[in-house]
């Protein structure tokens, strides 16, 4: 298969709130990797933004709730022809594996990032456009004058009561990415519908393109259905314009 670019749409909630995450984890990690003050600031915001998205008390147990139910799906699997036994019992020991650590989390820990003053001061002026200049908070200003390696160990201190649900999410999306195989599908005059079977967990949409491709899908919908539009813009100044033309691409309809 070529290498893709792949768009998705989550079909619920809790799938949103997944891909979410599993994006701004992607954010801070990438950051923290970086040695400028700029790269400080942007795992920051990503860091504030993953407290607030994980504050819900309602987090932690939907995620341990998703883990136990793909495992239960999967052993179910354990008897069906084709499935290789040593393979299944290898993912159920890493969900087994990431339900433990999420039932461990540090809750004290995180709410002492939470509630740090330092953390606390940079988040609220941040609110303000403009809010976090050196003028603003010269506290912030002076830490972002400490070496690389010391705004990291901060960062990752601040990060790893998190760690746990950053495992949890990358193996519950990981087992909706892998639960289908993609297959091929025409979009007639750039558009593609499809009802859903709403008595199937279906919880995300792939779009598969070649990398170069001069066009991207527009994907709506729900539990019910989504339909595909297939849209081009030459210039981002102007507006995306539906493609006239059938358009080949690959379908991922993940369920699990």
């Amino acid at each position: 298969m070529y290498p893709a670019i792949c768009y998705e749409h989550p079909l619920n909630e809790r799938a949103r709130s997944l891909l979410r995450l599993e994006f701004l984890f992607q954010q801070v990690n990438h950051a923290i990797a970086g040695h400028s003050s700029w790269d400080s600031r942007t795992a920051l915001q990503g860091l504030f933004d993953l407290l607030a998205l994980t504050g819900r008390n309602e987090f932690k147990k939907d995620l341990l709730k998703e883990l136990e139910r793909h495992g239960a799906t999967l052993n179910r699997l354990r008897q069906a022809p084709g499935v290789h036994p040593p393979t299944l019992d290898s993912i159920l020991a890493e969900i087994g594996s990431v339900i433990g650590q999420v039932h461990g989390l540090d809750s004290l820990a995180l709410e002492a990032v939470r509630k740090t003053d330092f953390l606390g001061a940079i988040h609220k002026r941040s609110q303000i456009p403009g809010g976090t200049c050196r003028f603003d908070l010269p506290a912030f200003y002076h830490w972002l004058q400490q070496d690389a390696p010391t705004r990291t160990n901060h960062l990752r201190e601040w990060l790893d009561p998190l760690l746990p649900l950053q495992q949890a999410t990358t193996l519950i999306l990981r087992l909706i990415r892998e639960s289908t195989t993609p297959r091929p599908e025409i979009a007639v005059q750039g558009f593609f519908q499809r009802g859903l079977d709403s008595s199937a967990p279906h919880q995300l949409v792939r779009v598969l393109l070649p990398p170069g491709t001069p066009f991207f899908p527009e994907i709506s919908g729900g539990r019910h259905r989504f339909a595909i539009h297939f849209l081009e813009q030459p210039n981002p100044n102007r507006r995306a314009v539906q493609i006239s033309s059938d358009i080949a691409f690959d379908l991922v309809c993940c369920a699990i």
